[in-house]
């Protein structure tokens, strides 16, 4: 019997380990933070923080904070583009801006809430066959230099993680 019971633990112990080693899983959009997925480097002054919903969010104390977010699919990619291209001019003053970042083609929807001021930038780009999504934002109210210092700081946030993220 004792020898029974030891063999028993045996294999569940061997059995955990071997769960936990299993790393034949397909790739899904990136999730919550921790993601195995996107991998950047950290631009200076912003930290990662764990949120709930897709992607990777960091932020700079409080704010503002960017979600990095990578789609396995095209379609999905296209997807989201389009709905932040649509969002709704009613609510939203939404300006639509191309860059290049380091060779890599940037499209930007800079979005400014029509009733609080607050800003919501979105950038879309593709790099080494991956697509990605960045929403950046801020509380900024109706102050114009607070809107300026937010977009600053993401901009030059944004840019380091195109150039970085693998």
């Amino acid at each position: 019997m004792k020898n029974e019971i030891i063999t028993i633990i045996i294999i569940l112990i061997i059995a955990s380990i071997f769960g936990c080693l299993d790393t034949a899983q397909p790739k899904n959009d990136s999730k919550v933070y921790g993601s195995d997925y996107v991998n950047f480097q950290m631009p200076t002054g912003w930290e990662v923080h764990p949120m709930p919903g897709d992607g990777t969010v960091i932020w700079m104390k409080e704010y503002p904070r960017i979600r990095v977010i990578e789609f396995n699919s095209k379609e999905k990619f296209d997807l989201s583009y389009n709905r932040a291209l649509n969002i709704d001019n009613g609510t939203y003053t939404i300006i639509k801006v191309n860059e290049t970042v380091n060779g890599i083609e940037v499209k930007i929807v800079k979005t400014t809430h029509a009733n609080t001021g607050d800003v919501q930038d979105e950038y879309f780009f593709e790099k080494n066959n991956k697509y990605y999504h960045l929403i950046g934002w801020d509380f900024t109210g109706w102050d114009s230099v607070k809107q300026v210092k937010s977009r600053k700081k993401i901009d030059a946030a944004v840019n380091t993680i195109v150039t970085t993220i693998t």
